[in-house]
């Protein structure tokens, strides 16, 4: 295990999806103004998708870098933490367009692609974020 340095891979894909965030919470607000909606969906597919793909950002990449800033600290698996961050940035931008997208009531290969891969690459953090932690943990005696 390596020395705490600074984890530029998480901060680097942390201002990413901030960026991202911020680019949705713009559309969600544009279409509040396009649909006159101050809150909810008004009934209003287009706008509701719109909430979803912020909503659906916000609810997943939180855990995601703070699993992958504990694996990038503890320096096990650098080469897994400089391949999930883009990927999971890519995406999460794929889960959003394949939201927008009007293919019916079901999922779409976007967002089937976005939302399967993001949860295989937390799964995969997960599974790193224990077994850096195993090792620490204080044993019974």
């Amino acid at each position: 295990m390596s020395a705490l340095t600074f984890p530029a891979v998480t901060a680097a894909t942390a201002g990413a999806l901030g960026i991202w965030h911020v680019m949705l919470m713009i559309h969600v607000g544009l279409g509040r103004v396009r649909y006159k909606t101050g809150l909810g969906d008004g009934g209003h597919e287009a706008l509701s998708r719109r909430i979803r793909m912020h909503g659906n950002l916000t609810e997943n990449v939180s855990l995601f870098l703070i699993l992958m800033a504990i694996v990038e600290f503890s320096g096990a698996w650098p080469k897994l933490v400089f391949v999930l961050g883009p990927l999971v940035v890519a995406l999460r931008v794929c889960h959003a367009f394949g939201l927008s997208m009007r293919f019916g009531p079901g999922p779409n290969m976007f967002r089937a692609i976005g939302a399967g891969g993001t949860a295989l690459a937390m799964i995969v953090l997960s599974a790193a974020a224990l077994m850096v932690a195993l090792p620490h943990l204080p044993h019974a005696h």
